[in-house]
C-alpha cells in the first residue's frame, strides 16, 4: 500500500523531459531493429553438430547458404498467434545510425516526391489511403537510404545497395513495421537540431554596420 501511495503521475513537464531525453538518445546513438525472414531455419548438417559437441574448443562454423554473406542474421524464437506456440525464425538485424547531412539531404529530395494532403485524408480516408499506396516503393526506398546512411549516394534509384535493400523491405516489411521505422527516421532527421544550427550560423554571420559605425564615432 505504501508503495502505491508513494507512486504519482508524472507532470506534463516531467513527461516532456523524458521524451526529450529519449529523442536525444535516439538522435545520438541510433536504434536497432529486426526483420524476420521468410525462410524456415534448418539445422546444421549432422557431422557439424557431432563435431561441435565433441570438440567445443574447435567449433566449426556453418552458414545457411540461402542467406547472403553480408547479412547480420540470427536464429530466434517468436510467438505464433495462430498456432499459439513458439516457432524458430531467422531474424535479420539492422542498426539505424545517426544520419549524416548528406543522407538527410537525400531523404529530403525523396520526401518531395510525396503528395500528401491531410484535409483530403480526413475528408475521404479510404479513397485517399488507396491513392497513397502508390508510394509503397518510395517509402521502401526512403527506409533503405536511411538504414544504409551513405552520404555519397547521389541517385538512390541507381545505387545497387539501395536497390537491393529496397527490394528486401518491399518483400519483408509489414505496414506496421514500416510505420514504426518511418517514425524513427522522422525523429532522426532532427529538424529542431538543424533549425538551431541554422539559427546559430545566422547569429554568427549577422552584423549591423550602422551600429558598428556609431560605436566607432563614440
Amino acid at each position: 500500500m505504501e508503495q502505491l501511495n508513494n507512486e504519482r503521475e508524472l507532470t506534463r513537464e516531467e513527461r516532456l523531459e523524458i521524451e526529450e531525453k529519449a529523442i536525444q538518445a535516439l538522435v545520438n546513438m541510433g536504434v536497432k531493429f529486426n526483420v524476420p525472414l521468410k525462410i524456415n531455419p534448418v539445422k546444421p548438417p549432422r557431422f557439424i553438430r557431432w563435431w561441435n559437441k565433441h570438440f567445443p574448443n574447435h567449433v566449426k562454423m556453418w552458414r545457411d547458404k540461402r542467406i547472403p554473406k553480408g547479412w547480420d542474421v540470427s536464429e530466434t524464437e517468436v510467438p505464433n498467434a495462430a498456432l499459439q506456440t513458439m516457432e524458430r525464425v531467422y531474424m535479420r538485424h539492422f542498426h539505424l545510425k545517426p544520419l549524416y547531412l548528406g543522407t538527410m539531404d537525400c531523404l529530403r529530395r525523396l520526401y518531395l516526391n510525396i503528395e500528401y494532403d491531410e484535409e483530403k485524408v480526413q475528408a475521404e480516408p479510404i479513397q485517399e489511403s488507396k491513392r497513397l499506396f502508390k508510394y509503397i516503393p518510395l517509402m521502401a526506398e526512403i527506409a533503405a537510404v536511411a538504414v544504409l546512411n551513405n552520404p555519397e549516394v547521389a541517385d538512390p534509384s541507381k545505387d545497387k545497395e539501395v536497390k537491393a535493400l529496397k527490394t528486401f523491405f518491399m518483400e519483408h516489411l509489414t505496414s506496421t513495421r514500416l510505420e514504426k521505422l518511418a517514425d524513427v527516421i522522422s525523429q532522426m532527421m532532427n529538424p529542431g537540431g538543424f533549425t538551431s544550427s541554422i539559427r546559430s550560423i545566422r547569429e554568427i554571420g549577422t552584423t549591423n554596420p550602422k551600429k558598428l559605425k556609431a560605436n566607432r564615432v563614440e
